[in-house]
């Protein structure tokens, strides 16, 4: 719930306005809610947020593909979910790139396009784009929480770089062959397949480069290298299949072709993170060796076109890990595009108590679903979970006596699946236990 202080003013008309009722009207807390049970917590404070956080969603944006984005908040009041869905309280934006636009009516959730790269079509495009830099925005104001004020965000624009990544044939942008070694913090190494979330890998800090994997990474450079040793954890693991990738001197690499590796670029002299696609023979490869950091020169680039497995990995906090020694970008945010496609998102929601279920999508695979992950929360933000399951097994589950929920309270579900290792988008209801 938030915090609300001595001076804190809530007004019911401002609430009107907020919630798309008539201001001036003859308009009750019931009301604005919608079927009040008996009680029911419909206090102006349920309405209220503590502060307006950031933008959250995907750094990278394949073109021609679609994903939505969300804007987050401090302590959402349990009735706040009718202020966020509401349309007239948020004002969404794209800046700084032609590729990226926001689609249909947002409300704190938007959805973004990624328009085609380049004009060429699959089967004969012979040149890839660079990643195109975007800035989206999305601004809170809904004349109910200006209490909040600007130093917490209100009516304040958030930001967040988003790249728009050109493909060959559809291929996902970032990934390794699952067979490329990965270098664990206890000295063992592993095939990029066989990693999984919790893994404790070695990375680096660099000097001037974000933690953040929103940063535009892709734009730093240096003209000396200052490289410290960290430790970095995965926290996503995305399988899929590829029909193109990039063999780097006779295997020292094997990646798709938007993959970043930390270079010294053999023209301007500075070390900077490159696409495959656009590394040159002459730039020199950025090794951990036995002694300390090594550059490795760029002898021969290949392009493979056979179907093969790959991986996308993200770590946290540092951004980077290492590929057969090689020092490497991670996929940012929450990506998880690839050829193949996720699955539409599962369908039927429906409560009969004691459980949740729902009908399972059609897989765009040849392995079937495979799992869900399913979130409990009593705001429709989901910023305060009571529970958050992944892979679960089966289109049910028993959320009444399982979860500890409280009969006659309205509670929000959300589920997605689980298709050959992507996750599709959620879908989502509410539901009185």
């Amino acid at each position: 719930m938030p915090t609300l202080t001595s001076g804190d003013t809530l007004s019911l008309n401002n609430l009107a306005g907020a919630t798309g009722n008539t201001q001036g009207a003859n308009v009750s807390l019931g009301t604005i809610k919608g079927s009040p049970s008996a009680g029911d917590d419909i206090g102006l404070s349920t309405f209220a947020v503590d502060s307006v956080d950031s933008v959250t969603g995907y750094t990278y944006l394949v073109e021609s593909t679609s994903d939505t984005y969300d804007m987050t908040f401090t302590s959402p009041g349990t009735n706040f979910g009718i202020i966020s869905g509401s349309s007239g309280n948020f004002t969404w934006g794209v800046t700084g790139g032609s590729y990226i636009s926001v689609s249909g009516t947002p409300t704190f959730r938007a959805t973004l396009s990624a328009g085609a790269m380049n004009p060429q079509s699959p089967s004969s495009q012979t040149s890839l784009l660079s990643a195109q830099s975007h800035t989206i925005s999305a601004t809170f104001a809904d004349g109910y929480n200006d209490h909040i004020g600007s130093g917490n965000g209100y009516n304040v624009a958030r930001t967040k770089a988003v790249y728009s990544i050109d493909t060959y044939d559809g291929n996902t942008a970032l990934c390794l062959t699952s067979d490329s070694p990965i270098l664990k913090a206890d000295g063992t190494i592993v095939e990029a397949g066989e990693l999984e979330e919790g893994d404790i890998l070695d990375g680096y800090a660099l000097a001037g480069l974000s933690s953040d994997s929103d940063g535009d990474f892709l734009e730093w450079n240096a003209e000396t290298l200052d490289a410290t040793p960290k430790e970095v954890t995965v926290v996503s693991v995305i399988y899929s299949f590829a029909q193109r990738y990039y063999n780097i001197n006779d295997g020292e690499i094997t990646a798709t072709g938007e993959h970043p590796f930390l270079v010294k670029d053999v023209v301007s002299g500075d070390y900077k993170f490159k696409e495959i696609i656009t590394i040159e023979e002459g730039d020199k490869l950025i090794k951990q060796g036995t002694s300390g950091i090594e550059e490795v020169e760029v002898i021969s680039k290949v392009a493979v076109n056979e179907t093969t497995e790959i991986v996308s990995i993200d770590v946290e906090e540092q951004d980077t890990y290492l590929v057969n020694g090689y020092i490497s970008h991670n996929k940012g945010t929450s990506g998880s595009h690839t050829d193949l496609g996720a699955s539409s998102a599962p369908t039927g929601l429906s409560y009969s108590s004691p459980s949740v279920s729902w009908t399972a999508p059609s897989s765009t695979g040849d392995t079937g679903i495979t799992g869900y992950d399913f979130q409990i929360d009593n705001d429709s933000n989901f910023g305060s979970l009571i529970a958050d399951v992944s892979e679960w097994s089966s289109t049910s589950v028993e959320v009444l006596v399982g979860y500890s929920l409280s009969p006659g309270t309205t509670y929000y579900f959300r589920v997605r699946a689980i298709d050959h290792g992507l996750k599709s988008s959620w879908a989502s209801f509410s539901f009185t236990a």
